[in-house]
């Protein structure tokens, strides 16, 4: 009888009163005036590799320092009494890893800020680089804001293991739900496409309050930052170089010249399981040549890519073939949303 009354106990912290009154959580962090990163959440940003990530991370984290807006967008506004700001790097080496605080310390005006508690984990194994953050997080009093540069070298099993992605995600929850604490993550795009790296990026992305994308335009040497999804309003994307002293500065957007993208694999899934429910709205069904048509119109491409596009959807089971007599009709599955639309 006592096991079990300590179990409704327990259940019943967790029930959802609808008559309750709950309050908005506190912002911690503006981007273009907008609530991005508030208590009890985490966020990630992403891109390709040397695409500006740990510079608008950088941004980030000196904002929350002294809650002053950086590159021209970024708003901390941390309470006083959550004013403390930590920052993990797992991946780069000691001098990186010091120039990478140093900036930090630079965009507030402070060489040694006494609110922010840096950390630099490459020497130790993925769990033990994991302990130490959970060990810092308990017990740092007055902690609002944790930076994670590097959650794939948390992972003992690799990016793509199922198990071990769900209990990492299941940390970032627990930590920012139970401490009131927003937790910001930083992950590397694939290679071939727009999407987070493997399932830890999946995990991550579908638990995320803020998913931010940072791309690099070569000619211009500027990075534009992009909300790819948000729990509330979007933030409106903007763009940021790198000044002479090496620091992150606002730009304007007119640097970033639309690239036609011929290419499936550098459209992000989502992006492309949109475009076909809308294609396919109402059950509609193309023959191959009117699905090729079709394809060019809504991606602006040639026939050739519009075939190659064709085949990407097929291999992906995104839509289906059926021949009826001497031709051919194309159907979409409309399952294939259920793999990376997951509710609220």
């Amino acid at each position: 009888m006592e096991a079990t009354q300590k179990h409704i106990e327990f259940i019943n912290n967790y029930r959802i009163d609808p008559l309750a009154e709950i309050s908005e959580p506190p912002t911690y962090c503006l981007i273009n005036s907008r609530p991005s990163l508030t208590a009890g959440n985490f966020s990630l940003i992403y891109g390709k590799k040397k695409a500006g990530k740990t510079f608008l991370l950088g941004g980030v984290v000196a904002s929350a320092i002294n809650n002053s807006l950086q590159i021209g967008a970024i708003k901390g506004c941390l309470p006083e009494n959550k004013n403390v700001v930590l920052y993990f790097d797992t991946e780069q080496s000691q001098y990186h890893a010091n120039r990478t605080i140093k900036r930090i310390c630079s965009l507030v005006g402070n060489l040694s800020p006494d609110n922010l508690f840096a950390y630099g984990l490459r020497p130790l194994s993925p769990k033990e680089r994991l302990d130490v953050i959970e060990a810092v997080i308990l017990m740092t009093p007055n902690v609002g804001l944790v930076a994670i540069d590097g959650i794939r070298d948390l992972l003992t099993m690799g990016i793509n293991d199922e198990q071990e992605a769900t209990k990492l995600t299941s940390s970032f929850l627990k930590w920012s739900y139970d401490l009131d604490i927003h937790i910001i993550l930083l992950l590397h795009q694939n290679k071939n496409d727009l999407n987070a790296r493997g399932h830890i990026g999946s995990e991550v992305v579908n638990k995320a309050e803020t998913v931010i994308s940072v791309t690099k335009e070569d000619k211009s040497n500027a990075f534009k930052v992009v909300c790819e999804d948000s729990r509330d309003m979007p933030f409106d994307e903007f763009g940021f170089t790198i000044s002479e002293d090496g620091l992150p500065i606002s730009c304007d957007l007119s640097k970033f010249k639309p690239r036609k993208v011929t290419d499936p694999n550098h459209i992000t899934s989502e992006k492309h399981l949109e475009n076909l429910t809308t294609l396919f709205k109402g059950g509609l069904e193309y023959t191959y040549g009117t699905l090729k048509t079709a394809l060019m119109h809504e991606y602006n491409i040639g026939r050739d890519a519009s075939e190659k596009f064709i085949s990407y959807y097929i291999d992906k089971n995104w839509i289906t073939k059926e021949q009826r007599g001497k031709c051919s009709y194309h159907k979409f599955n409309s399952n294939a949303t259920s793999f990376f639309y997951y509710p609220n």
